[in-house]
């Protein structure tokens, strides 16, 4: 019986959680034509070349949906970069990457005896628990549109 409220909890958290999406909040009254993802590069510094900055954007994936930390990366960057290039963006400079546990899921059992031999009382206890959850990865950045493009 435990493993069936264990195996509904599980999937409870599974359907809650999914979620891979990408947001962004506009800046400024300039709008462009969508270009491919394909096209927008991921940078760690602002560009060199004259640009200007058209929108914040945000990535999120969970580990449940990619079940490895570089897949669910990668689905977070691809999230925001689909985002950015709807927008019309050249590139993206990265401002910050953030990880977030959920869906955390426990379980624990204790087993316990004691003996009573000539006034002396002894006492025996084992404890196992579980632990597993997810984790939530983010990356956040400034979309820009090179000038004169």
């Amino acid at each position: 019986m435990k493993f069936i409220h264990i195996g509904i909890a599980l999937i409870a958290t599974a359907i809650a959680g999914c979620s891979t999406s990408g947001t962004a909040v506009r800046i400024g009254e300039n709008t462009y034509p969508p270009v491919t993802p394909d096209h927008v590069v991921l940078l760690v510094a602002a560009p060199s070349k004259p640009h200007e900055v058209i929108a914040l954007v945000e990535g999120v994936a969970a580990t449940d949906d990619y079940f490895t930390k570089e897949r669910t990366e990668a689905a977070a960057i691809k999230a925001m970069k689909e985002k950015a290039a709807s927008l019309g963006a050249d590139a993206i400079v990265l401002t910050s990457k953030g990880s977030a546990p959920y869906g955390q899921i426990s379980t624990g059992t204790a087993y316990g005896s004691s003996t009573q031999t000539a006034g002396n009382i002894t006492g025996l206890a084992t404890v196992t628990s579980t632990s597993m959850g997810w984790e939530k990865i983010t990356f956040s950045g400034t979309a820009v549109r090179y000038k004169g493009h």
